[in-house]
């Protein structure tokens, strides 16, 4: 992955969760090493089919690492596909917006679901794929 990062200072942070054809099934699915001081602008989300998904992400350093459910940037706000296949939020309320060079962070199924009237439930669901983007702009 090469990261293009624009004359204004923004770019796009992605990390992408492939169950590899199977639905993605809950649980902590890797992480991304901040590449520089930045600030987060908005999240966007993008599934390859329609249901439901939920991915925390949690932040640390490298000393501390792995990071924790405790560590937590979302502030209880995690980004969220509710019975569709894309999302995007510039709001981030309560959200710790602000990454360091060298920040490690993890990203966490919380809950997935398929399309239909269950919504969000705990384990496996239809969403095989899904991109997940920080739109950041440089400190």
């Amino acid at each position: 992955m090469s990261l293009l990062i624009k004359a204004s200072g923004k770019a796009a942070l992605p990390f992408i969760i492939d169950g590899g054809g199977a639905a993605i099934e809950t649980g902590e699915k890797g992480h991304l090493s901040v590449p520089f001081g930045c600030l987060i602008d908005r999240v966007t989300m993008l599934a390859d089919m329609e249901g439901s998904i939920r991915v925390d992400i949690w932040k640390s350093r490298l000393d501390g690492f792995p990071p924790t459910a405790e560590e937590s940037i979302t502030g209880g706000n995690p980004p969220r596909i509710d019975l569709g296949n894309s999302y995007e939020d510039s709001g981030l309320e309560h959200w710790g917006k602000a990454l360091s060079e060298g920040d490690i962070l993890a990203f966490n199924v919380d809950s997935v679901g398929g399309g239909g009237v269950m919504g969000l439930r705990d384990g496996g669901g239809s969403i095989t794929r899904v991109t997940i983007s920080l739109h950041v702009r440089k400190t």
